[in-house]
């Protein structure tokens, strides 16, 4: 049985790996490639770390009259208040099992495990973090989505949405916002049974135009309609439609950007079909959520990769290798990607090699980013959160919602 590796030990490996390869306004180099976040990998219970996004709606803002009397110059507006968009990924408790629970694992959703939750959330929020990404279903193992026999996806799991509810109610009882991300691009792995528990391939289903179109009725609309009938609604931020697709994608880019070099295992695609499957599920999204929308792109290596999607604002993921060819002190005009706000989604919440997190984040702030997202809460040392919650609390009211 594997036990995937801890986030703080994934991210070392996957930069190891990547090496040797060689954001405001109001809503509306080389060619080698290297991992980003993803991975979850085998069959634990013991929790492992990266495995392996017309305009849209404005968030909630809980109901009353909202008056922002502390606008960021740069940043997100989630109901009426523009902020610089700051927070952590959590990213999980129990990978692909925190919505639905996996039960041959012992692992159960965000209502079986409350208490656990909460405490990570409060700390979060303790720690300066407004917002957290969550991951809800960056692949398809245990109970969070049912499938028939023919692996077609025809709803979501008996607890899923009572998980959904209950992250909600967390959120607002730590004061923070959530940005859920759907999936990942760790889904396109095969179809594979892992110690007693199947995990049907994303691949198939989002390559076939009928069977993706159940994954949007039975899956994505039902979500987004959850969400949005919530009574604590407002605590949604935005969706992230998948975390880096790039990893999933094989061929040209259509837009100029360096061709894709997906990770070797998984089943990949093209641009057109990743780029058809974020529109659907965009469109679906659009119809029942007033939630923000993004998609967490691995790095400004294809800064152009969906700037034709209905999205919001960028995210964008930095790490080691990233940084060698698309630094981090450049402005969002420089990489060109000055058409809508920008959001790094992912970065080292240990730092860049080269460069510790106080400097990176005043770098992104004084240059017009929108935001920044540290990885990762679940593998931070004590000494990290501090840093988070340094930053946090030299700029005050700009970066809480």
């Amino acid at each position: 049985m594997h036990t995937p590796p801890s986030p703080l030990g994934r991210l070392a490996l996957v930069t190891a790996i990547a090496s040797t390869l060689a954001g405001c306004v109001e809503l509306k180099p080389p060619s080698d490639t290297g991992g980003g976040v993803g991975g979850g990998g085998g069959s634990p219970p013991a929790e492992g770390g990266h495995g392996g996004e017309g305009s849209g709606g404005l968030g909630g803002d809980g109901g009353g009259e909202c008056i922002d009397e502390c606008p960021a110059d740069s940043g997100i507006k989630v109901g009426c208040k523009t902020r610089f968009m700051y927070g952590i990924n959590y990213a999980w408790h129990h990978f692909a099992g925190d919505f639905g629970g996996i039960a041959a694992w012992g692992q159960g959703g965000v209502a079986s495990e409350e208490q656990t939750h909460a405490e990570s959330l409060a700390a979060m929020r303790a720690h300066g973090a407004s917002v957290v990404r969550w991951w809800m279903l960056p692949e398809f193992r245990g109970e969070g989505v049912l499938f028939d026999a023919s692996e077609d996806p025809i709803g979501l799991g008996e607890r899923t949405l009572i998980d959904v509810e209950k992250a909600l109610e967390l959120a607002e009882r730590a004061d923070v916002h959530l940005m859920f991300c759907l999936f990942s691009y760790d889904a396109f792995h095969p179809t594979r049974v892992d110690a007693g528990v199947k995990i049907v391939g994303l691949q198939p289903i989002m390559a076939d135009p009928r069977r993706r179109a159940l994954l949007m009725e039975n899956v994505v609309r039902p979500l987004a309609r959850a969400v949005e009938r919530s009574p604590y609604g407002h605590r949604m931020a935005a969706w992230d439609v998948i975390n880096e697709p790039e990893l999933a994608i094989t061929g040209q880019s259509p837009y100029g950007d360096p061709d894709y070099i997906p990770d070797n295992s998984v089943q990949s695609v093209t641009h057109e079909q990743m780029e058809t499957f974020l529109n659907d599920t965009i469109r679906v999204l659009r119809s029942e959520s007033s939630a923000l929308v993004t998609i967490g792109s691995l790095a400004m290596k294809w800064s152009k990769a969906w700037s034709r999607t209905d999205i919001d604002f960028y995210t964008f993921h930095i790490y080691d290798w990233v940084n060698q060819y698309w630094p981090y002190n450049q402005s969002p005009a420089d990489y060109h990607v000055d058409d809508k706000p920008v959001v790094m989604g992912v970065f080292p919440i240990a730092g860049l090699a080269t460069t510790p997190v106080p400097d990176i984040l005043a770098s992104w702030y004084t240059q017009g980013y929108a935001g920044a997202l540290s990885w990762a809460y679940n593998g931070a040392t004590p000494t990290e959160l501090e840093t988070v919650k340094s930053f946090a609390d030299e700029k005050a009211c700009k970066v809480k919602y």
